[in-house]
C-alpha cells in the first residue's frame, strides 16, 4: 500500500499528522467553470496537438504515482508540471485541500493521455488544510506555479479557485467511479499558462494562497 504523510495545519495554529494509505488517485483535465479560462487552456494544448475528448475527462492512475518528493528523474524531453488543487479524503469525514503537480510526457499524451500521465509522478505538498475551514471562501482561493527560464523564476500560472469546479461536485464524480470514500488523492483542476504556453522547466513550484486567512501551502521540485 502506497502511503501519503502530509501536516494538516488548522485555522487556530493547531497541527496534525496525517497518513493516507492511497487506495485510489483520481485526476480531473479541463475541470472549469469558466469557459473562458477553459477555452485559453484547449486552445495552449491544442498547439501541441493535445484535444480534449470530453468535459471534465477524469483518468483513475496508479497510487504509486504519489509523492511528496522535491526530486524526481526526468525520462523524456517534452514534459512539464500542471499546478492542481489537491483534495486528500482520508475518509468521509476528514477531507482536506492542499496543491500539487501534474507532471506529464506532454510527447506521450498526444497520442494516449493516460500514458502520458503515468511516466511521471504527482507531486503533491507535504501540508494541507481541513476543506471545511475553506468550503465558505473556496472561491477566493489563489492557485500559482514558477518555472525556471535561464536563472529566474518565472510566474507560469496563476488564478482563482473559482474558475474550477467547487470539491462538492469533484468529490460527487469521484464518489461514481471509487468503491468507497477512504483513502483517496485528487488532482482536482489546473489553470491555463499565463503565457499561453505549455513550458519545460528543471524546476516547478507550487502554491495555495488562502487570502481570507492569510496563509499559504507552497511545494518545488527540480526535474533531474
Amino acid at each position: 500500500m502506497h502511503r501519503l504523510n502530509v501536516t494538516v495545519e488548522y485555522r487556530d495554529g493547531d497541527e496534525r499528522d496525517v497518513e493516507i494509505a492511497v487506495s485510489e488517485l483520481v485526476l480531473f483535465q479541463w475541470a472549469a467553470r469558466d469557459m473562458e479560462m477553459l477555452r485559453r487552456q484547449i486552445d495552449e494544448y491544442s498547439k501541441i496537438g493535445i484535444k480534449p475528448r470530453s468535459m471534465p475527462e477524469v483518468y483513475l492512475l496508479q497510487p504509486y504515482l504519489v509523492t511528496t518528493s522535491n526530486y524526481i528523474r526526468r525520462i523524456s524531453d517534452f514534459h512539464a508540471g500542471s499546478v492542481h488543487y489537491v483534495i486528500l479524503i482520508k475518509n468521509e469525514d476528514e477531507v482536506y485541500i492542499t496543491v500539487g503537480s501534474d507532471h506529464s510526457d506532454k510527447e506521450a499524451e498526444r497520442c494516449n493521455i493516460l500514458a502520458g500521465k503515468h511516466m511521471y509522478p504527482k507531486v503533491v505538498a507535504r501540508r494541507a488544510w481541513p476543506l471545511e475551514e475553506v468550503s465558505k471562501h473556496f472561491d477566493e482561493l489563489v492557485m500559482r506555479s514558477w518555472i525556471l527560464e535561464g536563472s529566474a523564476k518565472t510566474l507560469y500560472q496563476e488564478g482563482k479557485l473559482k474558475l474550477l469546479l467547487r470539491p462538492e461536485k469533484i468529490i460527487d464524480q469521484v464518489e461514481e467511479i471509487v468503491s468507497e470514500l477512504r483513502n483517496v488523492v485528487v488532482f482536482a483542476g489546473t489553470l491555463p499558462t499565463v503565457g499561453g504556453e505549455i513550458k519545460v522547466s528543471e524546476y516547478f513550484e507550487v502554491e495555495l494562497f488562502d487570502p481570507v486567512l492569510n496563509r499559504k501551502i507552497g511545494h518545488y521540485y527540480w526535474i533531474d
